[in-house]
This record gives structure tokens, sequence and C-alpha cells, in this order.
């Protein structure tokens, strides 16, 4: 989706999401196809689903509001609404920024390579059928996509007429989803058996979810106090945890409120909701890396777990019976295999839901890990990873559709190999970065940290004749730091340099051979290396 393939570095990149891409593609992808990764917990990731704007998933029992909560931060109705006081709402529905009159199908919807939906098309026509997208133009869908899905409802009728994994599918929405809303219904709080396993699938994901207590404007103070106590000592059973969830109380819709005495306690509930939504883009970045981390971390476990199974099964006699010894103690051979190797159990998948998929498998014929794939994963988890976020840190948010999430325009970058001279007059191929009105460099681009950080302020170009002829007639002009579009700057061999010093500020002279679209970075760097010591020079090189 826009992202040219290169050589994994993180300088080569202009944001979080479009690293992930190159990393994922160069180092991980290959490796968890290699290992039916996709198979056992959850599909490949496509490029659009790292590019993907922040995705809100929403969960809750019939008529418990969560359409007409969706057209409430909307705005306004969108293609394909439909909201009464029966279960409405019998597919899943994504709301996106667009602007078609009709729902997209679902079928439409996964056939496109820049959204981030094509491996929905694993769960079959049944689930095609009930998928579609809607798109709206507005302030919200400019950063976010929202999820709305069926009605979970109670009793047999539950799961009645579906012919597809409800389960599952709400699994691989919650994986991308930067947060999930619980819709409850203020007036009837119940928890079906259908809505405690989708909670409970979702354990992994527990930091994301949030609690709303749709409808409670029509209670009094006492009804609500008892209400929230009961929802609270519901989902204290199901959720397992001593932590109470981040929750909301409010009636979201446009009719006013009805409690006089809680008016302004639910107005401010709702605008801390929609301040929390819109916050979301701002950590967008932070949320994909943690995300990615958990991904790989599971895939090196799942590794490790296949190595196992394989060492112990027997060479020539009893493959049946140790295969069946090892799924009965499927658990116990998780925690061994987490203390030979010091990987956290937490990393390791749901014993249980491996039992049955690898009822199937001949385990002395699984796929074996190599030492370089473990260290491949290592390697992304204990640098690539953080050389990421060290990377992006003193950026502005890459969040889509946020522009930057600085409050001013960004600067583009430039890049690019130089030879730099150090003290001892001896040339050094570098690549160096400019950006920030500072300059780093690194011996490779992928080097995490920098080998030297200089700082732009107070640098300043001359610019002479064809002749390169400056003398000691030409002012200096100030750098500005912003002007770093390609074809700005000095061109030519008539480009010199000068740098305010002790000496008066003696210009240096033309490096020959400094091609043109490198000419501005060299110039910049020269000026820096310039300014930390009289002998320190560089010069621009052609780039492979």
């Amino acid at each position: 989706m826009g992202v040219k393939k290169k050589t994994y570095a993180p300088a080569n990149y202009e944001s979080v999401a479009e690293a992930l891409v190159g990393l994922y593609g160069e180092k991980v992808r290959e490796a968890e196809k290699a290992m039916l990764f996709d198979r056992f917990t959850t599909s490949l990731l496509s490029d659009a689903e790292l590019l993907a704007k922040p995705m809100v998933l929403l969960l809750g029992q019939y008529s418990s509001g969560k359409t007409t909560f969706i057209r409430y931060l909307a705005g306004s109705d969108f293609p394909g609404i439909h909201i009464g006081p029966e279960p409405t709402t019998d597919g899943f529905a994504a709301l996106m920024d667009g602007s078609s009159p009709t729902p997209i199908p679902g079928n439409a919807a996964t056939s496109s390579k820049q959204r981030p939906f094509r491996a929905l098309s694993k769960f079959g026509a049944a689930f095609l059928n009930k998928f579609c997208i809607s798109e709206l133009k507005c302030d919200l869908t400019k950063q976010l996509t929202l999820i709305d899905t069926p009605g979970i409802l109670a009793g047999s009728k539950q799961t009645m007429g579906r012919n597809y994994d409800f389960a599952s599918i709400v699994k691989w929405f919650a994986e991308r989803s930067d947060m999930i809303l619980l819709l409850f219904d203020a007036h009837k709080i119940d928890i079906s058996d259908e809505l405690k396993s989708v909670i409970e699938s979702l354990h992994q994901h527990d930091e994301k979810m949030r609690l709303v207590l749709n409808k409670a404007d029509a209670l009094t103070t006492e009804e609500i106090m008892h209400v929230y106590g009961g929802t609270m000592w519901f989902l204290g059973k199901v959720f397992k945890t001593p932590e109470v969830k981040r929750s909301y109380m409010s009636s979201f819709w446009e009719k006013p409120l009805k409690n006089a005495e809680l008016e302004r306690f639910m107005t401010e509930e709702r605008e801390r909701l929609l301040s929390d939504l819109y916050a979301l883009p701002q950590g967008a970045r932070t949320r994909k890396v943690n995300e990615f981390i958990k991904r790989v971390r599971a895939g090196r476990a799942h590794c490790l777990v296949f190595n196992h199974l394989r060492k112990e099964m027997p060479t020539m006699m009893g493959k049946a019976k140790a295969k069946e010894r090892l799924l009965a103690n499927l658990p116990d051979e998780f925690r061994k295999i987490s203390q030979n190797t010091n990987v956290p159990l937490n990393d390791f998948p749901n014993p249980y839901d491996y039992q049955k998929l690898l009822a199937t498998y001949d385990f002395s014929k699984l796929p074996k890990a190599s030492k370089e794939m473990l260290q491949t994963y290592e390697d992304v988890i204990e640098r690539d990873l953080p050389g990421i976020m060290q990377h992006f840190t003193s950026r502005p948010s890459d969040a889509p559709g946020g522009g930057g999430g600085g409050g001013g325009e960004r600067v583009e970058e430039l890049k690019g190999w130089l030879h730099k001279q150090s003290t001892n007059g001896r040339w050094q191929r570098r690549y160096f970065i400019l950006r920030d009105q500072k300059l780093e460099y690194y011996r490779k681009p992928e080097d995490a940290q920098p080998g030297g950080t200089l700082e732009l302020q107070g640098c300043a170009r001359a610019r002479g004749g064809a002749s390169g002829g400056l003398g000691g007639r030409s002012r200096p002009r100030p750098l500005n730091p912003s002007s770093t579009a390609g074809g700005q700057g000095p061109q030519g061999r008539g480009a010199r340099l000068r740098y305010p010093h002790r000496d008066g500020g003696a210009a240096l002279p033309p490096r020959r051979g400094v091609r043109r679209r490198h000419v501005q970075l060299a110039a910049r760097a020269e000026r820096a290396l310039r300014a930390v010591t009289p002998r320190a020079r560089v010069r621009g090189v052609n780039s492979k």
C-alpha cells in the first residue's frame, strides 16, 4: 500500500508503520509461513493492516445501542444503518473514511489490497455475506475505523443461524484493534454465555477493553449505583482480575439527557470518551509496535513448541503413543519448554487450543525451526524493534490522518552515504541523516544508535559564481533547516561552505565529485563537522 520494498533499516522509512512493514516482510513473514504460524494462531499480516488507521471494535448484546452509539460519534447516518428495538445488526460492518453511497459487500471489501480486511476471506462465504464496509466523510473516520458487530443474543438463540465462527472473527478484529468497547444496556445488565466466552477469549487484549454503560440517563441516581455495582460484580467473575476496567456511564445519542441530577456528570463522561477516542491516533505507533512485539514473541514460542514436539517423538516405534502422551500433557510440556529456554510462559499460546489443532498432525513431520530462524526472532525482539522506537522517538507522531501530531509542518529528511574526514585525516564512509536541525551518522543504515549527532545551530552557507571564486566578498546566509526538499540549497560545484569560526570564517574549498542530489546533504554535513574541529570534513559519494 504505497510502501516501496527496500532493504530493512529504520533509517530507510518515514514512519513506524512503514518500518514495521519492512521488518515483517524481510525477517518475520517467511518464518511464520514456514512454521505454519498462520494455521495455528492468526493469519499473516498484510501491508495494509500494518499501515491502517487505528481501529475501534464495539461488542455487546442486542439492543445495547451499538449502532446508535456509532451514529452519535459520527454525527450523522451512514450507508446501511438500521436502528430499532429488535436485533437489527445481523452482521459485521466497518465504518471507514470514503464517499460510497451504498455499503460495499464483503467479497468486494476483502478483495482490495488497499483495505486491511483481505485476511477475512479465510472465514468463508457465509461470513462475507454478513460483512460490509460503510463509508462516511466525517472528522472521526479521517482518524479511526469503527467496527460494528452483531448483537449477542441470550439462550439458544445466541448461535442459531450463524454459519460462521463468531468468536474467531471477533478475535481477529480484537488483535488488530486499538480499543475494544463493551456496551451494556443499563436497563438489563446480564452476560450471556456467548458474551462470556468471547470476553474470555480476549484475555490477551485486556488492556484495550473499556466498558460503556449506555442508556443510563433514564435511571435514577440510586438505580445507577445498583446497576454499576452489579455490572462490576458480573464482569469481575469473567475477567478474573482485581483491576477495574475503565468505564463510561451516559446515554450516547443526540437527545437531551433525562436525569437532571446527573446531567453534568454524564455530559463529562461523553466528553471523556470522545477525548479518549480522538487521542488514539497520537499513540498509534506505540500500540503498533506493542502488538508487533506480542506477535513476534508468540511466533518464537510457536517455533520452540514445534522443535520440542519433534524432539520428543521416537525414531522408529511407538509414535502414536508418544503423540497421545504429549497431547494429554501439553500444558506441562509448555511449562517445561519455558523453563528450559527462559522464555516467559505468557508468550506461549493456549495449550488447549493447540491440543485440538495438533491432533491432526504427525509430530515427527512438523517443520523444524533452525538456529538461524530462532536467532532472527531474538534479533527482532532485542534489537530491531527497540531500534525502531529509538529511531522515531524524537520525531512527531506518525499516526494516519493526524498530521504528525506535533502541531507543525513536518520537515522532510535528507539521507545518504557520505565520506567524513576524521581527526586523524582518514576518510570514513558513513550513512548520514539530516533532520530536526541535527545531523546523525551511522556505520550502517540498520544501526539503531548513531555514531554521532551534530547540532546545526549557527551554521551558514555561502554561494559563489561558476568559477567558485568567493574570496571573502560573499556574505554567509543562515541555514534554513526546513528547506530540505530536493533541488533547494547550493547547486553544482560553485557551492562553498562557511562557518563562523575564531579564524574569521574562512570558506572551505569546494569538493569535486559531489553528485547534485547529494550536494545539499554534503554541504550541511561539512558545515556541522567543520564546527566540531577545523580538521573534520565530509564529501559526498555516489550511493549504491
